[in-house]
C-alpha cells in the first residue's frame, strides 16, 4: 500500500488540501470582519480534507486484503464512489452558493437561488435513481453542477467588471477562488466519464486519470492558499460596490 501511495504520489493531494484549509484559518484569524460565507468557506475546505481522508479506507482495505473490515470485500461500499457521488451535489451547491450570496442584483440572485434549489432536487432524484451510485460517477449531477458554477461566477464577474471592485482584483479573495474553481471544473468532470475504466485492469488509465487530477488539485487549492494568505496581508475583504443598479 505505501509503494501505491508514494508511485501515485496520493499524498500530494491530501497536503495541497491541508494546505489550503490552514491557509483559510490563517486568513481568519489576520483578517477583521471577515464575510460568514469566507468563514463558511474555510470551514468548508477542513470538511473536504477530512472527508478526504475517510475515502482512504477503500485503498487501505484493497492492500489489507479486507483483513480489518472483512464485510467490505462484497458491499456496495468497497469502492467509496457512494462518497464521491454524494460529495459531488454538496461541493457544486456549497461553491455556488458562495458566488450567488455575494452578487447584488436581488432578481438575478433569486433565480440562481432557485436554480440551485432546482439543481440539489435533480441530482438527489438523479442518485436514487441511478444504478451507478456505488460503483460510478452519476454525471447529471456532474455536469449540471459545472454549468450552475460556471454561471454564478460568470454573474459575479459580469458585476465586478461593472464596478470599481475591478480594479482592486488583486486583493479580492473570490477572483483567487474562482479562477482555481474554473481551472478544476473544466478538467476533472470530463475524466469522470470514463470513472468506469477505473479498474484494476485499466492501470494505464488509472495512472493517468490520478496524476490529472493531482495537478488539477494542486492548482486549485494552490492557488485557494495564495489568495489566503495574500489577501490577508492585504488585510481587504472581498467585495463590490454596491452601488451597482438592481434589476
Amino acid at each position: 500500500m505505501l509503494e501505491f501511495i508514494i508511485e501515485n504520489k496520493i499524498y500530494v493531494g491530501y497536503f495541497f488540501e491541508l494546505l489550503a484549509a490552514v491557509s483559510g484559518s490563517y486568513y481568519l484569524r489576520k483578517t477583521d470582519n471577515v464575510l460568514s460565507s469566507i468563514k463558511y468557506l474555510v470551514y468548508f475546505l477542513w470538511f473536504v480534507f477530512i472527508m478526504d481522508l475517510l475515502t482512504f479506507y477503500t485503498i487501505w482495505a484493497y492492500y489489507d486484503g479486507y483483513k480489518t473490515l472483512p464485510w467490505l470485500k462484497d458491499s456496495v461500499f468497497r469502492r467509496g464512489m457512494w462518497m464521491v457521488n454524494s460529495y459531488t451535489i454538496y461541493s457544486c451547491s456549497f461553491y455556488s452558493l458562495l458566488f450567488i450570496k455575494n452578487i447584488h442584483r436581488v432578481r438575478v440572485k433569486n433565480q440562481l437561488m432557485l436554480v440551485l434549489l432546482g439543481y440539489i432536487s435533480v441530482s438527489i432524484i438523479s442518485l436514487l435513481l441511478s444504478d451507478k451510485f456505488f460503483h460510478e460517477y452519476v454525471m447529471t449531477p456532474v455536469f449540471l453542477g459545472t454549468g450552475l458554477l460556471l454561471i454564478s461566477i460568470g454573474v459575479y464577474f459580469y458585476e465586478m467588471m461593472e464596478s470599481t471592485e475591478l480594479i482592486n482584483f488583486k486583493t479580492n479573495l473570490l477572483f483567487y477562488i474562482s479562477v482555481g474553481l474554473i481551472i478544476w471544473y473544466l478538467i476533472i468532470p470530463p475524466i469522470q466519464i470514463y470513472s468506469s475504466y477505473f479498474t484494476v485492469e485499466n492501470i494505464e488509465f488509472i495512472s493517468v486519470s490520478t496524476a490529472i487530477k493531482r495537478y488539477a488539485n494542486v492548482f486549485m487549492y494552490g492557488i485557494f492558499s495564495f489568495g489566503f494568505i495574500y489577501c490577508a496581508q492585504e488585510k481587504q475583504l472581498p467585495r463590490l460596490n454596491k452601488n451597482v443598479s438592481v434589476l
